[in-house]
């Protein structure tokens, strides 16, 4: 008898863990921003990420799609994350999607979005990660080039070229005359945000 009820039991858990695991399945493919939204509250941040992208595949839904960009490079995944920054970038929605300005997401902590221009916060992650991911010469010059794109003649707060900047700091002195030399001759305004900029660059090369 002991043997029945204990078999009776092993088979109705099976039952229960293999519905559990078909149910999973489908919410991977039928429900990825379910499983998002699940993984995100576990604290599974890289898994989140790429469920985010899986719902950008679904849906075309470009919040989805910022989300798994910015998940990727803080997971430190440059290579992702600079493959769904393009992507995002390459979007004709890119620019309004940009001006309705940071996502209103109950998952994110309001205190980490940023207080000045989404945009100039996404692409100036960018510009860090195509930096980062940068081995010629060549190719650092065109991470500045973007950065400097991407900047307003104004030089606002938070702008990319600032970003840049927080990465480029504590290199050798040929990549901050660089960077210093772009920003010299970008055409900026010289306002605080620019000569801040600019001394903290100095200061690195002459310390």
């Amino acid at each position: 008898m002991k043997k029945l009820i204990l078999k009776t039991a092993l088979i109705t858990l099976g039952a229960a863990v293999a519905c559990g695991v078909i149910l999973v399945v489908i919410l991977c493919f039928a429900a990825p921003r379910t499983m998002m939204e699940l993984t995100a509250s576990l604290g599974m941040d890289g898994v989140s990420g790429n469920f985010a992208y899986a719902e950008y595949e679904r849906s075309g839904d470009l919040d989805c799609l910022a989300r798994s960009f910015l998940i990727a490079q803080a997971s430190g995944d440059d290579e992702t994350a600079l493959a769904r920054f393009e992507t995002l970038y390459a979007d004709e929605g890119f620019a309004a999607y940009c001006e309705a300005g940071a996502p209103k997401d109950d998952s994110i902590d309001e205190n980490e979005l940023p207080a000045y221009g989404y945009r100039d916060y996404l692409t100036g992650i960018a510009a860090r990660v195509k930096y980062r991911l940068a081995v010629t010469e060549e190719e650092r010059t065109a991470a500045i080039a973007f950065a400097v794109k991407e900047t307003e003649t104004s030089f606002p707060r938070g702008n990319p070229l600032i970003a840049l900047a927080a990465e480029v700091a504590g290199r050798g002195e040929g990549e901050r005359a660089a960077l210093l030399s772009a920003i010299r001759e970008g055409g900026f305004e010289h306002n605080s945000q620019y000569d801040a900029i600019v001394n903290i660059l100095e200061e690195n090369a002459n310390a």
